[in-house]
């Protein structure tokens, strides 16, 4: 429901898996309009990359998608039903979002293949704008990383590994992902 309840909207998956739209519902008239509209001719991967967030505030919605061909988010304007541009782009996936900072219009994420050279299939920590202008990796080193947040977001803890290689935490600022200290680095024997 939007907050002045006009209306809801409800995901509607097409048997076939080819379709998949949020659909919105006039509540006075009834009348319904597909606000997000994603088509393939395969199938639309909606099991593990479905993310919408809807910006009541501004009438926008954060819609994820693998339309190009690489799972992105994207920024709609869920009144009129319309894509106003992609908020990530490039040949690399958005794995997951962490969370969405509605006052500086930040969202924070997980993304696989964001770092050039490294494996598609490690998973590291960015953020980028609304805009998607911004873009700042935060962390670097060649695995699989969790983080966990300072309460003030200033830093984070980065712990990553590998098959290969033991778990190596780090400190780091969250304002542009650079190295406070590394903190410990396990060893294997």
């Amino acid at each position: 429901w939007t907050p002045d309840s006009s209306r809801f909207t409800f995901l509607y998956n097409q048997r076939g898996h080819q379709v998949l739209r949020i659909v919105a519902v006039n509540a006075q008239t009834g009348a319904a309009q597909a606000v997000v509209d994603e088509p393939s001719r395969t199938f639309v991967n909606y099991s593990g990359n479905l993310y919408v967030n809807y910006l009541d505030d501004t009438g926008q919605l954060i819609w994820m998608s693998e339309r190009s061909g690489w799972n992105h988010l994207y920024l709609y304007d869920a009144r009129k039903g319309t894509v106003m541009h992609p908020i990530t782009q490039g040949e690399w996936v958005v794995r997951s979002v962490e969370r969405v900072d509605l006052e500086k219009r930040q969202i924070w994420f997980a993304a696989g293949g964001i770092r050039p050279g490294q494996d598609p299939y490690y998973v590291h920590q960015a953020r980028v704008n609304f805009d998607g202008t911004g873009l700042t990796l935060l962390t670097d080193g060649e695995g699989t990383h969790s983080v966990q947040f300072s309460p003030d977001r200033r830093f984070l803890l980065d712990s990553y590994s590998r098959v290969d290689r033991p778990a190596v935490t780090k400190l780091r600022r969250v304002d542009d992902g650079t190295l406070v200290c590394e903190l410990e680095r396990g060893d294997a024997s």
